[in-house]
């Protein structure tokens, strides 16, 4: 019952970042406070759905233990390995949270990816999936990367586009959305 209350909250606070952000971000303004807060909130549940599905082995995986135990561990400690030197880079929880755009950041982790922050927290939930070989705590890693990507696409990168201009399109063409080699440094 617990966790149909938990996939309840995550779900209709979902829906209330999404148009939050969407408001927000036509107008060509940061995140609000109680926007953000919502999408820590919703990120928190729903990374303890996901690890108490994995806890408990919902809906078993046909893996062995032990390799799915390596995997899971090397991806999920990948993962949050990359999505903390995302986060660093940006020197601000204001800006790590959208409350604060005043500065594209390209520097660090960020001239491989536009979204480190997300490309980790995607390996480190699949990792903690795979590893407690639960196929519900990948359904939800798969919903929420699904709908990350759909942020990025359709709110985040037009916002940055209006925001930055050039010099954000000129990011955009060099650099991968969530990993890969830069193709060319512009300058």
């Amino acid at each position: 019952m617990l966790f149909y209350i938990g996939l309840g909250i995550v779900v209709l606070l979902s829906i209330y970042c999404w148009f939050g952000i969407k408001k927000a971000y036509e107008k060509g303004k940061t995140l609000p406070l109680r926007v953000s807060i919502a999408i820590w909130i919703s990120d928190t549940v729903h990374f303890l759905l996901v690890l108490s599905a994995s806890r408990q082995g919902i809906w078993p995986l046909s893996i062995n233990k032990t390799v799915a135990l390596v995997i899971g561990v090397v991806m999920g400690g990948v993962g949050l390995f990359i999505m903390l030197v995302g986060m660093l880079e940006f020197h601000s929880f204001k800006k790590m949270s959208g409350m604060d755009t005043s500065k594209l950041i390209i520097t660090g982790i960020y001239r491989y990816s536009r979204n480190p922050q997300y490309t980790g927290w995607f390996l480190a939930l699949l990792g903690i999936s795979i590893a407690g070989r639960s196929l519900l705590a990948l359904l939800l890693t798969i919903a929420l990367i699904i709908g990350i990507h759909l942020y990025n696409v359709k709110l985040e990168e037009p916002y940055l586009e209006r925001i930055f201009g050039e010099e954000y399109l000129k990011y955009k063409e060099s650099t991968s959305r969530y990993f890969g080699i830069p193709t060319r440094r512009n300058k």
